[in-house]
């Protein structure tokens, strides 16, 4: 008896030490996870400052020598505006309410991109093939800064506990604040993301800030609102038994499987569930403007071309609508392996080009591996991002792509394909190359009644001329159409031709 007395009473203990944390969480003056020291604001664009304090309290908040107050709502948020500003710092925001304070310091205003997508967004700077030579020779710029948001639980091949289970339940899977740019931060930092800032910071003098949000094994679907695939009825499979649906890849519902083995719910959460990514990592920034994103995702949908492209748009569409403009969005074209539908992915990416409106694509296929779906030269391909950002976003005269087709012609015998080098003042391509002057590779032909075969071509000026066999009717022009390919096409800026599929006219 007396032990069930000492029990209840420990309960009752805890119980209140729970509900008094609780309530000290609920009343204690906070901003949005966004906002830390050494943080980077939008320029050009109304910079919004949110957080959370009891409702029903006055938050007096100081920025850029002005002063605004506002009362919380009834669920204790908060939010001021303060005008667009261009590109400066340091600066400070003070944030008060009758009892507490709460300051942010060493703020520069410039601009943000986000980094998102999968294992090879999120593949580490010191993982890189130039990253420790990057990293020793400690060169890093006061105005670029860092926000990696990580994960705060494994996804690796193993069961969560109890307490990880309910970490992804509350959706409190991302975590990160922002960092200067120095050795430490830099060395776990996206190398892709590092490179494509360290460029763009370079070539404009503009603060830079960089958000990474990216987490491998990730499907495009998890990035997606699930409210609008639920307006499809296509996905209701997906959403309502993702775990054995066969819209999801196999790799991701095995995994998922093992991670949440030990789970008691029927409904547990995981991050590779559609809506899953969105929910924990996008919605918390889409009232923190940026200048754009950079993503590079697609191994977990290659098994799917065509569900990739429709989940891919949805994704661009969603995400600029949630923000309330349309920001660029450059994307990275998977490179190259020796797995099935690689080609077919890489050529519907390209061609996604024509539909989503203020996108960029760079190639990547140059620097694949046959059998590492992580290839570790990460600095090129942050560079191509940057090219395509310095041309289309920030305006400069800079080539961008490499050989575009524009059209093939077949006459007397021989095709003819005639390339461009992509949007912008160096739009007109001028020479075709090799690299190296290797010999040209990388050319096939597709026959009406669907036999595909090697290609005798050959670059003239800036076309690609190819001898059709004899008694053979060709439809296509294949290049680059290998899963793991060595097509060696590239313009005089040194960019590689993207793989493509051309019809013969």
């Amino acid at each position: 008896m007396m032990a069930r007395i000492v029990f209840l009473l420990l309960l009752n203990v805890l119980a209140f030490n729970f509900s008094k944390a609780q309530n000290v969480a609920e009343t204690e003056l906070t901003l949005a996870p966004v906002f830390s020291d050494h943080m980077v604001l939008q320029r050009n664009k109304p910079i919004k400052i949110y957080g959370n304090v009891a409702s029903g309290t006055d938050v007096t908040v100081g920025f850029l020598g002005r002063i605004r107050t506002v009362t919380t709502d009834g669920s204790g948020k908060w939010s001021v505006t303060f005008p667009a500003s261009k590109e400066g710092g340091p600066y400070d925001i003070s944030v008060s309410t009758k009892n507490q304070e709460v300051n942010v310091r060493d703020i520069l205003i410039g601009d943000v991109w986000l980094c998102s997508g999968q294992s090879n967004m999120a593949f580490a700077l010191q993982d890189a093939k130039t990253g420790p030579e990057e990293l020793a020779a400690g060169k890093f710029d006061y105005n670029l800064r860092l926000l990696k948001m990580s994960g705060t639980v494994s996804t690796g091949n193993a069961a969560w506990d109890s307490a990880s289970l309910h970490k992804i339940n509350q959706y409190k899977f991302f975590a990160g604040s922002w960092k200067t740019l120095d050795k430490s931060s830099a060395a776990t930092f996206s190398a892709i993301g590092y490179y494509f800032g360290k460029q763009i910071k370079k070539e404009t003098n503009v603060p830079i800030g960089l958000i990474q949000v990216a987490l491998g094994g990730s499907p495009t679907e998890s990035w997606i609102d699930r409210a609008l695939l639920e307006q499809d009825q296509q996905f209701t499979g997906m959403l309502t038994d993702w775990q054995h649906s066969n819209l999801v890849m196999d790799w991701c519902r095995e995994r998922a499987a093992k991670n949440i083995s030990n789970a008691q719910s029927k409904d547990q959460k995981h991050p590779f569930q559609p809506g899953y990514n969105f929910q924990a990592s996008i919605v918390p920034l889409t009232d923190f403007p940026i200048a754009g994103v950079i993503w590079y995702q697609g191994e977990s949908n290659v098994f799917n071309v065509s569900l990739h492209e429709q989940l891919f748009e949805m994704l661009v569409k969603n995400w600029r609508e949630k923000w309330g403009y349309a920001f660029p969005f450059y994307y990275v074209q998977l490179s190259s392996i020796e797995r099935p539908n690689w080609p077919e992915f890489r050529d519907s990416q390209r061609k996604l080009l024509t539909t989503i409106p203020n996108s960029g694509m760079a190639v990547s296929y140059d620097f694949g591996d046959s059998l590492d779906v992580h290839p570790t030269q990460k600095k090129e391909v942050g560079e191509r991002l940057a090219l395509l950002a310095l041309r289309d976003t920030y305006k400069k005269n800079v080539v961008a792509e490499g050989p575009v087709p524009e059209k093939a012609t077949l006459t007397n015998g021989e095709i003819r394909i005639r390339f461009f080098n992509g949007k912008g003042f160096w739009s007109k391509q001028k020479n075709l190359l090799t690299k190296n002057n290797a010999p040209l590779t990388g050319f096939e032909l597709l026959t009406e009644n669907g036999k595909q075969m090697s290609a005798n071509a050959k670059i003239s000026g800036n076309e690609i001329v190819i001898n059709v066999p004899a008694g053979e009717r060709i439809s296509t022009v294949l290049y680059a159409y290998k899963p793991f390919t060595r097509a060696n096409l590239y313009n005089e800026a040194g960019l590689p031709a993207s793989t493509f599929s051309i019809a013969v006219k």
